[in-house]
């Protein structure tokens, strides 16, 4: 199969699943990593959305896709050569890619405002670049094995 953007790809009704599966491994993996106070409050609360409703958590996933392969479709063109993880993590561009894949979140946030995981985001907004700037490495890697 050969692809257009990177929209395109991670967007097929074939490949889908698995990507969302494979960010969902990700966000484990990025949670598990963090540190302190705010880590521990980030990993209870990422684990009781979890075992709130693990189906929630997916289904959030899955309709955020779109939005941020869209948001990350003209960095993929412009990579060239370069790693997709390590092209997003440059610091010239991480905190700009960070902030176009947030403003993604914030208007889904925005829509379900009062639900437990619009709650837990709107608590952990304030934190939510660096962590997401941490994340880039992972992410670029984890999307850009869906290419082909």
């Amino acid at each position: 199969m050969s692809t257009s953007t990177l929209s395109d790809a991670l967007l097929d009704p074939a490949t889908r699943p698995r990507v969302v599966d494979a960010l969902l491994v990700l966000a484990d993996a990025e949670v598990s990593t963090k540190k302190g106070i705010s880590g521990a409050m980030l990993k209870t609360a990422f684990g009781g959305a979890r075992k709130a409703s693990e189906s929630n958590v997916r289904k959030g996933v899955d309709r955020l896709l779109p939005g941020m392969a869209r948001a990350l479709d003209p960095h993929f063109d412009a990579k060239g050569e370069v790693p997709f993880g390590t092209y997003l993590s440059d610091p010239a561009r991480s905190g700009q890619v960070a902030d176009e894949l947030l403003a993604v979140a914030d208007s889904a946030a925005a829509r379900v405002e009062g639900n437990p995981l619009g709650r837990v985001y709107a608590s952990f907004r304030g934190k939510a670049k660096e962590h997401v700037v941490a994340a880039l490495p992972r992410l670029g890697t984890t999307l850009e094995t869906f290419v082909h």
